[in-house]
């Protein structure tokens, strides 16, 4: 049962995808296919099987330095959502490495930082019908940051694990960040350094994660968040 549901979630084979771009967008998908095949290779340091997707009419930009260790096991899938078309981007410092475990869908204006040497894990679709970011948010890793699979995370979100700015006599500050699987964060969350958010847990609109919730499938908002509601179950 649970392998036929996986089946159902794969995303069309890389030549169903390019036929069907071509008969529905005949004019504009020449473009995403090429821009499609440059991230991949930019990104996976080889053409083919194309891991990156860039629909027609957004823009993607990958900036890779040397020596970045990137996995793709699914598909990172770059969409529209609301009628944007702002770029978004993946930028990798040297020695950093990427984790894709499942397909995994950003919209525009979403922009994801890997400084030299440090981890970025995303796990994406499982057993939801799918897993991404919506739009206009930001992810930036220091050193860690881990999020699970099924997650949902909405517009205007940032996501770091470092303070980013040094301070006078502090000294400068990070701490991995985990995301559990099934998790969905709504518009205009902050999840900073030192944050855990366990398995199934929803994340208040505005609210701003510091540090570790304890309980999972929990109803959680505020600043700071803290747990409003136990018992929680949602889907897409």
């Amino acid at each position: 049962m649970i392998d036929g549901i996986k089946n159902r979630l794969q995303p069309a084979s890389t030549a169903r995808w390019i036929l069907g771009g071509f008969f529905h967008h005949p004019f504009r998908f020449p473009v995403a296919l090429i821009r499609s095949l440059i991230c991949t290779k930019r990104l996976c340091g080889r053409w083919w099987p194309i891991r990156v997707r860039v629909s027609p009419g957004q823009r993607f930009k990958v900036n890779c330095a040397s020596r970045p260790v990137v996995e793709l096991r699914g598909v990172l899938s770059v969409i529209s959502w609301g009628g944007s078309d702002l770029p978004s981007s993946l930028t990798s410092g040297a020695g950093s490495r990427i984790t894709l475990l499942g397909n995994f869908e950003i919209g525009p204006g979403v922009h994801i930082h890997v400084s030299p040497g440090a981890t970025l894990q995303i796990g994406g679709c499982r057993n939801f019908s799918g897993s991404g970011i919506t739009c206009d948010s930001r992810i930036m890793v220091e050193r860690s940051v881990e999020i699970g699979h099924d997650c949902i995370i909405a517009w205007d979100v940032f996501i770091s694990d470092s303070d980013w700015h040094n301070i006078a006599g502090i000294d400068r500050r990070h701490s991995p960040v985990v995301i559990g699987d099934r998790v969905w964060i709504s518009h205009g969350v902050s999840v900073l350094k030192g944050a855990v958010i366990p398995t199934g847990c929803i994340v208040g609109a505005k609210s701003l994660v510091r540090s570790q919730i304890d309980v999972e499938n929990a109803l959680v908002a505020g600043i700071p968040a803290v747990v409003k509601r136990t018992g929680m179950e949602w889907s897409r």
